[in-house]
């Protein structure tokens, strides 16, 4: 059975793309490009996976992560980047240190495979 998924990237082909792989796998999936929607998405809806970019112009996902934080949010996130790869793994730190949350870093671009992985709710 299929959990819901939460994405959001300011590139708006890859956050399809990531939908459309989730989808794919039995999962309920939303992509949104922007904070004000991600967020609205997350209180009405309460995701079991959450996947961010880090690196976006408005908020970025180390921000968003703070707010999951404030919010309770304690299942897997998902951070993600295009960038210096010490990004993602601060973001997983900080998500680490003040949350409960699981914590998948990825690369782009990310393998299919490993992107599967990480929308695995039981996986590692």
């Amino acid at each position: 059975m299929g959990c819901r998924i939460l994405i959001i990237d300011d590139e708006r082909d890859f956050a399809d793309l990531v939908r459309t792989v989730a989808v794919e796998m039995g999962h309920e999936a939303v992509a949104v490009d922007n904070a004000d929607d991600f967020k609205a998405n997350f209180l009405r809806d309460r995701p079991e996976i959450v996947l961010t970019d880090i690196v976006m112009p408005e908020c970025d996902g180390i921000e968003l992560i703070r707010w999951l934080v404030e919010q309770g949010y304690d299942s897997r996130l998902v951070a993600i980047t295009g960038f210096n790869p010490a990004y993602a793994e601060m973001a997983g730190a900080l998500a680490n240190a003040t949350g409960r949350m699981q914590t998948v870093v990825l690369g782009k671009p990310v393998a299919l495979a490993d992107l599967r992985r990480a929308l695995t709710p039981d996986a590692g």
